[in-house]
C-alpha cells in the first residue's frame, strides 16, 4: 500500500468514501471503507522457517564479502588474453 494510499484509509470510517480521489504513483483512487480490523502479528511458528532461512542467507553473504576483501586477485595478460589469478 503507497503512503498516500494508507493515510487516505486512516482518515476513513467504514461505510465512507474518500472525498476527493487519492493520486498515488499508480493513479487516482476513490476508496470504500467497507470494513476493517485490527493487524495482528504472525505466530513465531508461523515465520521461523523464513526468518532462519533470512538469517542463513545475511549470514552468508557476510562470509563472501569477507572472503571478497581477504582475496587477492591479479589479471595479467598473456598473449591468449587475461589470465585471472586468485590468492
Amino acid at each position: 500500500m503507497t503512503p498516500e494510499f494508507g493515510a487516505a484509509v486512516k482518515l476513513l470510517e467504514k461505510g465512507k468514501f474518500t472525498d476527493e480521489p487519492v493520486l498515488t504513483s499508480f493513479g487516482y483512487h476513490v476508496i470504500l471503507q467497507e470494513d476493517s480490523r485490527p493487524l495482528e502479528a504472525p505466530s513465531l511458528d508461523r515465520i521461523k522457517d523464513g526468518l532462519t532461512q533470512q538469517i542463513q542467507q545475511q549470514n552468508l553473504m557476510k562470509h563472501v564479502d569477507d572472503l571478497k576483501a581477504k582475496a587477492k586477485i591479479e589479471i595479467t595478460k598473456t598473449p591468449q588474453g587475461s589470465v585471472w589469478a586468485i590468492a
